[in-house]
């Protein structure tokens, strides 16, 4: 019996010493608190079976003994063994942790989908929608808001090269807010972000005038973003303005009957050295946080959200 005794006072000083170190992990994965709770509800089980099993299980004699620590190791074994990721997924993350996780996830399924159509299914973009919405709150409102409009914007094929940088900025903005010790440092400084997010920009107004139709008013605004292009001009900047003004004068004179100067994001229409100076200027959306938004800017986010917030009422309303 004393044998018992001290097998069982070792298993429950081993439960108490990962209770704690799986504490920490909960902690660090904030986990919510019944997280935590059903964590010490399966130490407390594993103690309480090593005190009432095993003294038991010594006590007996005969062939039923070893049936007995079997099963009794088995019992234990298992408890001892439920993932503690299980209890995560069960109990689920605070709000505003679990909005940081579905964050990355919304990075990584919206460049799946920008690199390859189909890449992911909608059903599954569909559901990282509905997460969104069910983990908003009042101080993140915005914030969800923007994630989810860039995953229904690529559902719908009809995300532009502005407003995925825009909200790139912005997403970025209310993060440091939110968690502001949690976030990467920018790549460059507050003044070369907005100069590489206002060629950005201009680049984008370009792809948008050079649509497939395009009438003699944006004709006109076409040719005069072609001069004005030129203000960004410096050394590192060449290629790509020389790039992007040798296909816009291809375009105008011999422009292809509907068909856009630039579809999509392959960028072909600049040349073979199009797509290389694309990646090497802007080749993480890093390189645009810390841009100024203007009140242009500023404008055209609150009316996107605005276009997404009157689609998102019927389909609530339908469910």
């Amino acid at each position: 019996m004393i044998t018992a005794i001290i097998a069982a006072a070792a298993i429950s000083v081993l439960a108490f010493f990962f209770f704690i170190a799986e504490g920490d992990d909960l902690s660090e994965a904030h986990a919510r608190t019944r997280a935590q709770v059903l964590n010490a509800f399966r130490w407390a089980i594993v103690i309480a079976l090593s005190w009432l099993l095993i003294p038991s299980a010594a006590s007996q004699t005969g062939p039923d003994r070893l049936g007995t620590v079997l099963g009794l190791a088995l019992l234990i074994g298992a408890t001892i063994l439920i993932p503690v990721r299980w209890f995560v997924q069960l109990a689920g993350r605070v709000p505003v942790w679990e909005l940081r996780r579905t964050k990355t996830e919304v990075s990584l399924l919206a460049n799946k989908v920008r690199l390859g159509k189909g890449a992911v299914p909608v059903s599954r973009l569909e559901e990282t929608i509905s997460h969104i919405r069910a983990i908003r709150t009042p101080s993140t409102a915005e914030l969800c808001d923007l994630l989810a409009a860039q995953i229904d914007d690529l559902i719908a094929g009809r995300e532009s090269w502005n407003e995925a940088g825009r909200r790139s900025i912005r997403i970025d903005e209310l993060s440091r807010a939110v968690w502001p010790y949690d976030m990467p440092p920018p790549e460059v400084d507050p003044d070369e972000a907005t100069f590489l997010w206002r060629l950005y920009r201009h680049f984008g107004r370009m792809m948008e005038m050079g649509s497939a139709d395009p009438t003699p008013t944006e004709l006109s605004d076409y040719s005069e973003m072609m001069t004005s292009i030129d203000e960004f001009r410096r050394p590192d900047t060449l290629r790509f303005i020389d790039a992007v003004l040798q296909s816009a004068d291809r375009w105008l004179a011999d422009p292809v009957v509907g068909a856009p100067w630039i579809s999509g994001y392959g960028f072909e229409a600049l040349g073979p050295d199009g797509l290389d100076e694309v990646l090497r200027l802007w080749r993480r959306d890093a390189v645009l946080w810390g841009a100024h938004l203007d009140d242009e800017d500023r404008l055209a986010l609150k009316t996107d959200l605005a276009r997404h917030a009157t689609v998102a009422e019927p389909e609530s309303g339908a469910s």
